[in-house]
C-alpha cells in the first residue's frame, strides 16, 4: 500500500475527470490519493488568495492589457493551497492535475518517492513535449531514474513531487503573483528552487482533454514603450538565468547533457 500522499487538483464540478484519473490509479494498484477541489477563477472571482495577484507588476513586465485570466489565477491558487498544505504538514507530497496520464512506471517512482524527496525539494514527474532544444544536466540517479536539471524551463505543471523546504521557498517567493503558475515555478534563478526532472518520466499530459482551470495569456496590442520594457525584462531574466546556471555548474561540477 502506498503511504506517500498524492493530491489531485480537480474541479468538484467535473466528476467525469475525477473518475478518469481515479481509474488510472486503480489500474496501477496505487492508493493513498485524494482530491483537492480546484479553485474556479471564473466562478470565484473574489477568492481570498487572489489578493496576491499584482496587476501593476504584471503590466510592468508584460505590458498593459496582458492581465492573468481568472482561470490562470484559479490554477495558481489551487497549487498554492497544496504548497501551504505541504509546508504546514512538514511532509512531502505528490501533486497531480486531473489531465495527467499515468505511465506504467508510476508505481516504481512511488517506491523511490521518499528518497527522491530527500534529494531535491522539487522534481517534475511529467515529460517535456515541446519541440526544440531542451538543455539539461545530469545531477544524480535514484533507483532506475536519472535526475536532470533544466537549464531553461519545463512545460506545463501536470505532476511534481514537492518537499516542505521547496514549498516554503515557493510560498515566500509568491507573496506577489505576476506570472502564471508554471512560469513562476520555472523562475528557479529567482526563488532558488531548482527545476529537477525525473527521467524516464512517469506521467504525461492528456492533450486531448485540456485543463478546465488554465488559460492562455490575454492577447492585446502593445505600445512601443511596453514592447521595449518587456524586452528589457526578458533580457534581464536571460542574464540572471545564465549567471545562476554558471554558478550551479561550478558547484555541482557536471557537464550539460
Amino acid at each position: 500500500m502506498n503511504t506517500f500522499p498524492i493530491r489531485i487538483i480537480s474541479l468538484a464540478s467535473r466528476p467525469d475527470r475525477r473518475q478518469q484519473i481515479a481509474a488510472q490509479f486503480d489500474r496501477l494498484g496505487v492508493s493513498g490519493y485524494s482530491f483537492l477541489d480546484a479553485v474556479n477563477g471564473k466562478q470565484q472571482p473574489d477568492h481570498p488568495l487572489f489578493v496576491h495577484y499584482d496587476p501593476v507588476a504584471r503590466a510592468r513586465v508584460k505590458g498593459r492589457g496582458r492581465d492573468l485570466k481568472p482561470s490562470q489565477l484559479g490554477c495558481f491558487a489551487s497549487h498554492y493551497l497544496l504548497w501551504q498544505e505541504c509546508a504546514a504538514s512538514g511532509k512531502p507530497l505528490i501533486v497531480v492535475e486531473d489531465d495527467a496520464i499515468l505511465k506504467d512506471n508510476f508505481p516504481e517512482m512511488l517506491a523511490h518517492a521518499q528518497a527522491l524527496s530527500q534529494a531535491w525539494p522539487f522534481i517534475w514527474l511529467h515529460e517535456y513535449d515541446l519541440p526544440g532544444r531542451n538543455p539539461s544536466m545530469v545531477v544524480g540517479s535514484i533507483g532506475p531514474f536519472t535526475l536532470t536539471r533544466k537549464l531553461k524551463k519545463h512545460t506545463c505543471s501536470v505532476a511534481y513531487l514537492l518537499n516542505p523546504s521547496g514549498a516554503a521557498a515557493l510560498l515566500k517567493y509568491c507573496q506577489a503573483w505576476v506570472y502564471p503558475l508554471d512560469d513562476t515555478v520555472f523562475r528557479f534563478y529567482e526563488h532558488g528552487v531548482e527545476n529537477i526532472v525525473l527521467q524516464p518520466a512517469c506521467v504525461a499530459q492528456d492533450h486531448e482533454s485540456p485543463s478546465d482551470i488554465t488559460g492562455a495569456d490575454t492577447a492585446s496590442p502593445l505600445s512601443l514603450r511596453d514592447k521595449a520594457r518587456r524586452e528589457a525584462y526578458k533580457l534581464r531574466d536571460t542574464l540572471w538565468r545564465l549567471l545562476h546556471n554558471v554558478r550551479f555548474r561550478i558547484r555541482h561540477g557536471r557537464a550539460a547533457s
